[in-house]
């Protein structure tokens, strides 16, 4: 593709400049007439992405119609429009997003836990705008790992937008041949909290392959077990659900703590990776449409993965 049309790619700048645009001039009325109509489009022209969710709602959702597979991977495109617009808006100083703390282990649960932690989170919700929140709730400096941008002037861009403050949250790129690990479990040692995301492999994240259902393999990033493992921190489940207009809710979990060898590396990796799976699992099947991931996850019978685009 030409240089000068790459930002009109799916992953490129421009859309996300139009969106910020968007956030600044559209009228909340219209809000909803615009986002509907930019997803119909996203669905229509983005093959790829769209084959890649249906293909997940065929495992997390069997026995549904080709009609029915259709609508929920328009739900899910749908989902993760309205959380790019509510990014943008929170982005350009608009104070809209109401949040409520949902069952389970609560904030306070969190922010009392002693030394270093790994919170676990996935591709739902809002993730971005939920930061400052978690630090705020926590009490504690949160420092947030991130997968870089695919285009390179869309990382610029995005990098700007989601621009840190070291007094509440610390942003790190995992970009190839970083060493982020290192520098992640050296943080985790010296009692800081780091979120990482832990449902997509992308670029050189190393995966492990866990069983989602009989006959359903699904690949998972290896690295936040082995970060946690190093450190010896407990991991603690957070996922961030929109609830509806503006108004999100954060879910937490048990922690996983390890209570088995310090130096049964292969024993420790097994059960957290189990743990998570089951974590990730519950939360995917009741929040399908909330789950952005666009590629394929899941892989059946003994067919060999398919290289990442």
């Amino acid at each position: 593709m030409p240089n000068p049309l790459r930002r009109f790619h799916v992953h490129g700048d421009f859309w996300l400049r139009y969106l910020f645009h968007g956030a600044r001039v559209c009228p909340w009325f219209l809000e909803p007439v615009t986002i509907w109509a930019f997803s119909l489009v996203f669905f229509l022209l983005c093959k790829a992405q769209r084959h890649g969710v249906a293909a997940n709602l065929r495992v997390i959702r069997p026995g549904l119609t080709n009609w029915e597979y259709a609508k929920g991977t328009f739900n899910v495109i749908h989902s993760f429009a309205w959380s790019l617009a509510d990014f943008a808006h929170v982005r350009i100083g608009q104070d809209v997003i109401d949040w409520e703390v949902g069952a389970g282990a609560s904030m306070d649960d969190l922010a009392n836990l002693e030394g270093g932690a790994l919170l676990l989170t996935a591709h739902m919700g809002n993730y971005d705008v939920a930061a400052p929140l978690l630090a705020e709730k926590l009490r504690r400096r949160v420092h947030i790992v991130r997968a870089p941008e695919r285009n390179a002037a869309t990382q610029e861009y995005m990098r700007d937008k989601r621009a840190d403050s070291d007094d509440v949250f610390v942003i790190h790129y995992n970009e190839p041949g970083s060493m982020l690990g290192v520098e992640l479990a050296r943080l985790l040692q010296d009692g800081e909290i780091v979120a990482i995301q832990g449902d997509r492999i992308l670029f050189d994240v190393s995966p492990e392959e866990v069983e989602f259902r009989p006959n359903v393999r699904w690949r998972l990033p290896r690295g936040p077990f082995h970060v946690a493992q190093v450190a010896r921190v407990p991991i603690v489940p957070v996922f961030i659900i929109r609830l509806g207009w503006r108004r999100y809710r954060i879910e937490s979990g048990a922690p996983f703590v390890w209570q088995g060898d310090p130096r049964d590396r292969a024993g420790y990796q097994t059960a957290a990776m189990t743990w998570w799976r089951d974590c990730l699992r519950d939360v995917i099947e009741r929040h399908w449409h909330q789950w952005f991931v666009f590629e394929k996850a899941f892989q059946t019978g003994s067919i060999a993965w398919e290289d990442e685009a």
